[in-house]
């Protein structure tokens, strides 16, 4: 998959189109992979489509009211042609026409669907690559500083449901949305909402028992490594819009620095449906401290059914420590859960999108550690260019012993 990246905050200027008073906003985009380090190079150019967004009131209600912005070329004419990207560029720069009503919001997508990914549907369903819409706010002439962090959207499966997480603005892998997240989010969403599809039923059928079976009692559902929160917040809103998501726990960990941009995440769900129906938060934890079972009070405060984890296993350095924390998670669970009628037994659901062969190594480490693999698959991630990908899947238990 692609991803249309802001390379700066859209900016607004006085008086660019010709002919006219109104501003312009100016954008300068890539599109690249998550870790931006292939540019899309299509075999024919791609039209880019630029739609604002204003905030209309009527009835004593707002709405957001689309509109589409035309392109300025350079001598200062308002065209109707779209702004293009094509082989061999690694950056687009251009401007459109702002319309008469300030602009709220935003987006730069494919301006054709068939190329866009609209939903967490679209990406289950994938026959060809697909490109990723980003979405910035628009801040006008005067106002506050321009926005350090643009957002990315998807439908859910639910009529009405949207996905939204914020990343920085640039081109660095870091705070940054990935692959593996939001192919598994997809698929999550495909598996467990009852107007989806079959796609996730069928290929993890006990991942799925898992999250939806509602006979096991409360559902605590752990993250490690959560980044900028794709996955665990992802989860617990497919989780939030089912019947029975009032037990459901999802604490997001990683290190103290992803915490501002994982509760900038959290934030973005209040006042969404069913939001308040999981117990969504973050913790900070560091593997070094987790292989040797120390961790913070939320952690400690219950056992885990199922630890999460996406994108963790390309750092072969922290392989490790992270299969460790893994074994010591499960080992506070089950003290946590000793003398219940129903003792905690942990398991772990990985998503990976390899992208180096001694990425291996992890799967000999859980061996070792006595992990044994209960399911597994694999999504297909088809690109516009290039090899296609894929998102392995697995759900691990530990040996009896």
């Amino acid at each position: 998959m692609h991803y249309i990246k802001l390379l700066r905050p859209p900016e607004v200027e006085e008086g660019r189109a010709k002919g006219s008073r109104q501003p312009s906003l100016k954008i300068v985009l890539a599109i690249t992979t998550d870790l931006g380090d292939a540019y899309l190079s299509p075999r024919d150019p791609i039209p880019l489509s630029v739609i604002g967004a204003y905030v209309e009131k009527k009835d004593g209600r707002e709405r957001l009211v689309p509109v589409s912005l035309p392109l300025i070329l350079p001598h200062g004419t308002i065209s109707q042609d779209a702004p293009k990207w094509q082989a061999g560029m690694r950056v687009l720069k251009f401007s459109v026409a702002l319309p008469l009503q300030p602009l709220k919001t935003v987006q730069i997508r494919p301006f054709s669907p068939q190329l866009t990914a609209l939903s967490t549907g679209d990406i289950c369903a994938a026959k060809q690559g697909l490109i990723m819409a980003a979405y910035s706010d628009v801040t006008q002439p005067g106002g506050l500083l321009a926005p350090s962090v643009c957002f990315r959207s998807l439908r859910l499966p639910v009529a009405g449901q949207l996905l939204q997480f914020e990343e920085d603005i640039g081109d660095s892998i870091a705070r940054h949305i990935w692959d593996g997240g939001v192919v598994t989010v997809s698929l999550l969403a495909d598996m467990c909402l009852e107007s989806s599809g079959r796609t996730g039923r069928n290929i993890l059928p006990a991942v799925r028992s898992i999250l939806t079976d509602s006979s096991q009692g409360p559902l605590n559902i752990l993250e490690i490594g959560c980044g900028i929160g794709v996955l665990g917040i992802g989860l617990a809103r497919t989780l939030s819009l089912r019947h029975n998501a009032g037990t459901t726990r999802v604490l997001m960990t990683d290190l103290p620095e992803a915490e501002e941009k994982a509760r900038a995440n959290i934030a973005r769900q209040i006042g969404a449906q069913g939001a308040g129906l999981v117990d969504l938060d973050f913790e900070p934890l560091d593997w070094e401290d987790g292989k040797n079972g120390v961790f913070g009070e939320k952690v400690q405060s219950r056992s885990w059914n199922l630890v999460v984890v996406s994108d963790c296993t390309y750092n072969t350095d922290t392989l490790l420590p992270l299969v460790k924390t893994f074994s010591a998670i499960r080992r506070h669970s089950a003290s946590q859960s000793l003398g219940d009628n129903r003792p905690v037994e942990t398991k772990i659901f990985l998503a990976t999108k390899p992208r180096h062969s001694s990425e291996r190594a992890f799967f000999k480490l859980m061996s070792d550690d006595g992990w044994i693999t209960k399911e597994q698959a694999a999504l297909p991630l088809p690109m516009l260019d290039g090899e296609q990908q894929s998102v392995e899947l697995y759900l691990f238990e530990k040996m009896q012993s």
